[in-house]
């Protein structure tokens, strides 16, 4: 169930469902090459951006997993590009039928807002192929309306027939297979189009060929034809002048590289490219029907338009990484100590109240008729009723700090956090995952140490500090996954010396996460800077102190309630 109604929230729901890494941040939407990342800038959950990022994760996901191969230069790897989207697009819907809604909408958007209508020859040629493509194969009814205007601009160029011709070869686009086949195709395009290099021979009508047959006869032919003598200056005839009776001909083959203007010979409309305009067409990329190159120019404006103050509020999802175990000098057997200690106390801390479907008893509001026969066998429980009973359903995750002001006490902290995921680990009706969070070179800022429903190993919790302190981003990630939790209990629980890379960030982070129903805590390294960001802290100065903070922390988070734990300016 997507409980999260911010980008960031359905990314994580799309790339988990969709097997693709998709970040939110930073004002530039951008997808990798390889179709592995997208990011999408960081802006406002209208319902114009989630149609659009829905879009634009369904269309890459289908590239990602059905093409092949780069792009070709000019205007062949725009008429590839094309052809690929509407084959992926089918596949993409085959599998996951429901994604030809977000598909077909972000189409219709973009055909509403005018930004697929054909301005020029090579454009119209692209879109004749959207048309079939999307129109005809994969039912998207918008777009059918830019037929006409492409037909007209092909038809001024080089006739009907050379529609025609176009039309006998995207018809086959369903039998598509792979990659090599769509570019195959499109080479076929572009080919036919250079062969309207050479300019087609001149098809004169019957009239026109009978005129010239009576014009090669004998003197006396313009008799025979009925041709009017006109009177002299001297009062004698002259003849009919034979260059004017020809001239619909010989404006047929000079006007324009050969097109007639009444649409003879298979042209319409005079407009025929010369063989340099031909050459210089297929050389050029026009971008024409990218729909991706689309929605991220959308993305980035909308983005643009929010005032830089607000940006601070919109949740964001940061690359969450993984790091590979380390084995190093994390003293396990006292970590597994103190978790021991914590155990048992903690198992009554973590209940949260869950409602039984189901109860009956001898008094209530809803009658339920069923019941009533058990009346006759002494049974008077006939009324419907609400129980609610306490069991543990929470889910926690512990946001460990490894940046480069750590470097005393990462030991301390590695060994808190290992303690503290093991023993969640260890209570029924918990789900515990862990992030460390830093700025390692080559590595996102946060990455996966142990997810949720596995079980923690020491060799986990072995990293060296680096770098930075992106605590925001840990937050902005943690809050997103949490919210993708089904435990109606959720708790994040930071492990630093309450140093972030920025203040103002991590305070907006704290103050979002809080708003969403998620308790904060935080446990301070042997440093007191926590109590500078959240109310409920304590500080230990090393293991053995892990287990009274603990206690301290999670009294503070039941007593005192969501309200007053985090921030203290969250309210």
């Amino acid at each position: 169930m997507m409980r999260d109604q911010e980008l960031a929230g359905l990314a994580m729901t799309l790339g988990r469902d969709a097997n693709i890494k998709i970040t939110v941040g930073g004002n530039t939407s951008y997808c990798t090459t390889d179709g592995t990342h997208i990011n999408i800038a960081r802006m406002p959950a209208t319902p114009l951006g989630r149609m659009l990022m829905t879009g634009l994760v369904f269309h890459e996901v289908g590239h990602k997993n059905y093409t092949r191969g780069d792009r070709p230069d000019g205007l062949l790897g725009d008429m590839m590009n094309v052809i690929e989207d509407i084959r992926v697009d089918r596949e993409t819907i085959k599998d996951r039928p429901g994604t030809c809604f977000n598909l077909e909408a972000v189409t219709t958007h973009y055909v509403n807002k005018g930004s697929l209508e054909p301005k020029d020859l090579p454009q119209a040629l692209l879109g004749k192929v959207m048309v079939h493509g999307f129109g005809r194969v994969l039912r998207q009814q918008s777009i059918l309306t830019l037929e006409p205007l492409c037909d007209e601009i092909m038809d001024d160029a080089f006739g009907p027939d050379f529609i025609d011709e176009v039309a006998a070869i995207i018809k086959d686009i369903p039998k598509l297979r792979n990659t090599a086949e769509a570019t195959a195709m499109a080479q076929q395009l572009i080919d036919l189009l250079i062969q309207q290099q050479a300019p087609p021979l001149p098809q004169q009508s019957k009239q026109q060929q009978g005129q010239q047959e009576e014009q090669e006869e004998p003197d006396n032919s313009h008799e025979a034809t009925g041709s009017q003598q006109q009177p002299g200056d001297d009062g004698g005839t002259v003849e009919p002048d034979v260059q004017d009776t020809q001239q619909p001909d010989k404006r047929g083959q000079e006007d324009d590289g050969g097109v007639q203007a009444d649409g003879a010979g298979g042209n319409g409309g005079g407009c025929r490219p010369t063989p340099e305009q031909i050459v210089q067409i297929v050389k050029i990329k026009t971008g024409y029907g990218d729909l991706s190159r689309l929605i991220q120019a959308e993305l980035n404006e909308m983005a643009d338009s929010v005032p830089y103050d607000k940006r601070a509020t919109i949740p964001t999802l940061p690359f969450i990484g993984r790091l590979q175990p380390a084995y190093g000098r994390l003293d396990e057997v006292e970590a597994l100590s103190a978790s021991s200690r914590m155990r048992a106390k903690l198992m009554g801390m973590l209940q949260a109240v869950k409602r039984r479907p189901k109860s009956y008893g001898l008094s209530g509001r809803k009658l339920v008729s069923r019941r009533l026969p058990w009346l006759e066998t002494g049974d008077p429980r006939i009324f419907s009723r609400k129980v609610e009973t306490a069991e543990i359903n929470t889910a926690v995750m512990v946001l460990l700090d490894l940046s480069g002001s750590m470097c005393d006490s990462y030991e301390v902290a590695n060994a808190a956090a290992f303690a503290l995921h093991t023993t969640l680990f260890g209570l029924k009706g918990v789900a515990v995952c862990t992030l460390e969070f830093s700025g390692k070179d080559q590595q996102p800022d946060v990455n996966l140490l142990v997810e949720f429903g596995r079980k923690p190993l020491s060799e986990n919790f072995n990293h060296r500090p680096v770098n930075g302190t992106p605590t925001h981003n840990a937050i902005w990630a943690a809050r997103a996954l949490l919210l993708a939790r089904p435990e109606p209990r959720k708790i994040m629980l930071i492990l630093t010396d309450g140093s972030p890379d920025s203040e103002v960030d991590t305070t907006a982070a704290t103050r979002k996460a809080m708003r969403d129903g998620i308790e904060i805590a935080a446990i301070g390294i042997i440093d007191e800077n926590v109590r500078h960001f959240w109310d409920n802290h304590r500080i230990i100065e090393s293991i053995r102190e892990l287990p009274a903070a603990m206690f301290g922390i999670m009294e503070g988070l039941l007593t005192r309630g969501n309200e007053s734990t985090g921030r203290r300016c969250a309210s």
